[in-house]
């Protein structure tokens, strides 16, 4: 079955407790609960666990037209949405991996900049289809887990289940199939070289 939907997802955990599948996600657990809730919590979670590249979108900022803001830099912009937090970080210069913007202030959700355009590497939910392999895997054993108590009352499977998902508890929720995640995720992203400054001259001298 390719798991590319979110009630795919749900079903992939309910056959793990051999539970029949669910035909919405609006159907109630046994403590009332609603599915849904259950999965969105569980996938906000497991995102948060590591900075997984799946999760970030390169997006150009919204700048706000007006005054200039009080806080003394030039611009105001938006970080455009949809978005599950701020921004992993800035640049002016998209093309360059490396170069990250530092002249700015993160206020009430809002990027103060002295320059224009700023583009941002911003976090988000990504659909199933888009997750990395292994981090699919962990998380219909974590949902998969959560269900065995919310719909199957069985506390043995979902202590079994959780261990498959994430390792003992000493390794806090980075064992077990989310161990595979984070590894190629490490693999998959370059590493960052040392972050050089604004001066033109530095950017001339690194080209």
């Amino acid at each position: 079955m390719r798991l590319l939907s979110t009630l795919d997802i749900v079903n992939a955990a309910c056959a793990e407790i051999g539970a029949d599948p669910l035909q919405d996600l609006d159907e109630e657990t046994i403590g009332g609960q609603s599915v849904t809730l259950i999965y969105e919590n569980l996938v906000d979670f497991n995102l948060s666990i590591e900075p997984f590249e799946f999760k970030f979108d390169l997006r150009q900022l919204t700048r706000i037209d007006g005054e200039p803001p009080l806080s003394g830099f030039t611009y105001l912009y938006d970080v455009p949405g949809p978005k599950s937090g701020p921004p992993r970080w800035l640049t002016d210069d998209p093309t360059d991996p490396d170069c990250h913007y530092t002249r700015f202030r993160l206020i009430k959700g809002q990027v103060h900049a002295m320059d224009m355009p700023i583009f941002a590497s911003v976090p988000f939910r990504p659909d199933p289809q888009n997750w990395e392999p292994a981090f699919r895997k962990a998380t219909v054993s974590g949902l998969a887990a959560h269900l065995a108590l919310s719909l199957a009352s069985d506390a043995n499977l979902h202590e079994l289940l959780k261990m498959r998902a994430y390792g003992t508890p000493q390794e806090n929720y980075r064992g077990g199939e989310m161990r595979t995640a984070i590894n190629n995720n490490a693999q998959a992203t370059p590493p960052q070289r040392i972050a050089m400054d604004r001066n033109p001259l530095t950017r001339s001298w690194r080209s």
